[in-house]
């Protein structure tokens, strides 16, 4: 998708769907929510949405430039669907499980910051998850941010955490290769 410094929080929201989809346990198209100002504000692109789905092999269902909107990938066996309606979760996806998974998602640095960005991301992630709207008994909580050293040295730390341990929240670490780290066994 993108190589840079920073993944940006659209990239990591669509890597998990894809990632959901590749692994065979989404039953059912991937809600995807990005905001507007993610991809871009007047003139200026922050994120190529449209370039980005085109060349990991999606195409949109509908004719013009509207990047919200159902894609398809002939290669896969769901699609992804691509709204800005806030409050749900950035990546919902029901599994072949019975359960839903609801992941709020964090942009971030790839490597190491020097000024620790990846605490308050991480801790805004978690807080962005407690006030979802809609929540059920079979729904997996999970956040999901870039994988990188700081990031993960995180997870592994905060996945123990009594709190986020009792009520079964899930840190997921998302890499650009694709991959990604700490989605609960029992959800697939």
């Amino acid at each position: 998708m993108t190589n840079t410094a920073k993944m940006p929080e659209a990239e990591v929201s669509l890597r998990l769907a894809a990632w959901i989809i590749d692994q065979g346990i989404a039953d059912g198209t991937v809600e995807v929510a990005i905001d507007g100002a993610q991809v871009q504000v007047r003139d200026t692109v922050h994120f190529d949405l449209t370039g980005v789905m085109g060349q990991a092999g999606w195409s949109k269902q509908v004719v013009g430039s509207a990047w919200q909107c159902y894609w398809v990938n002939p290669n896969k066996h769901v699609g992804i669907r691509i709204h800005s309606t806030p409050g749900q979760g950035d990546v919902v996806a029901k599994l072949r499980s019975g359960h839903t998974l609801r992941a709020e998602c964090k942009k971030g640095p790839l490597t190491r910051s020097a000024s620790s960005q990846e605490y308050p991301l991480l801790r805004e992630a978690l807080g962005q998850l407690i006030t979802i709207g809609e929540v059920s008994e079979k729904d997996i909580l999970a956040v999901a941010v870039p994988y990188s050293a700081k990031f993960n040295e995180l997870a592994e730390r905060w996945r123990k955490a009594p709190l986020i341990s009792r009520f079964g929240i899930s840190i997921l670490t998302v890499d650009q290769s694709g991959s990604v780290l700490g989605f609960p066994e029992h959800a697939g």
